[in-house]
């Protein structure tokens, strides 16, 4: 693997036959008390709240672009909603995408799939990828109603991409999915919030459905991670976004990537 192209928005990496793009649709802060099992001292806090980056993925290659989760779009906090100047800063924009998967319908993850003015944000992906579980939370929002037409379930298993393989990862949601590419990198959505669930893998997030699930699905990926030797990519790691995972007793430690 190699970083092809880095910008203050994005950074690309090629994995062989595919590249995957990370970009970063903003930044902004959560309550400490979203970190569940843990007290972070001040200095791990800005203002007295967590940073929290949020990112999308754009996978290319031959066969088209998969982009993995849509950003927050206008519908969050201030600070995010930059997805579409990511993906300029990338070389693309939103008319190249041809299919979008969602690693799950949090309100950060999907809500870019409707512009500001309430049309279709990738007017030429004619399939949007959701989890099974979930598409019933998906049709309930008003907002993704133009998305509706586009909808198809997503099982583990399936490939949205020739080379991209979804990969259950239930507990933050019902549906929760990662993504493998080339099986190589595993681009895990919310598996991880925080750097200090890295530390300590126990830890939950106040938004995780279930709890116990989440936990117990977190320990499962990061032994498979570091026992197939896959890079990693997460909406919420440390930029750039995308690196490597490294086992340091009960505790791991991620090891972004650099040009």
């Amino acid at each position: 693997m190699r970083v092809v192209r880095e910008t203050e928005l994005s950074l690309t990496v090629e994995l062989g036959e595919l590249s995957v793009t990370m970009l970063l649709d903003g930044e902004t802060t959560m309550g400490a008390d979203c970190l569940r099992g843990v007290e972070l001292g001040p200095d791990a806090l800005v203002e007295g709240r967590l940073p929290l980056p949020v990112r999308a993925f754009l996978v290319q290659g031959q066969q088209g672009k998969l982009l993995i989760d849509a950003g927050a779009g206008n519908a969050w906090h201030k600070g995010l909603g930059r997805l579409g100047g990511a993906l300029a800063e990338a070389g693309s924009g939103p008319q190249e995408v041809d299919v979008v998967a969602l690693t799950h319908t949090h309100i950060d993850h999907m809500s870019g799939l409707v512009d500001g003015d309430g049309g279709l944000a990738f007017p030429n992906a004619h399939r949007v990828l959701v989890a099974t579980e979930e598409l019933m939370a998906f049709r309930a929002e008003p907002r993704m109603i133009p998305v509706l037409p586009r909808l198809v379930p997503l099982e583990q298993g399936d490939g949205p991409l020739p080379g991209v393989v979804a990969v259950n990862a239930p507990g933050h949601s019902p549906g929760h999915m990662a993504f493998l590419v080339e099986g190589r990198l595993l681009i895990w959505g919310d598996l991880v919030h925080h750097t200090v669930q890295l530390a300590r893998p126990e830890v939950t997030w106040k938004f995780d459905e279930d709890e116990a699930l989440a936990r117990e699905t977190r320990a499962r990926l990061f032994d498979r991670v570091v026992g197939e030797g896959w890079l990693v990519a997460g909406a919420h790691l440390p930029h750039p976004g995308i690196g490597r995972l490294e086992r340091a007793g009960d505790a791991y430690a991620f090891h972004p990537v650099t040009r």
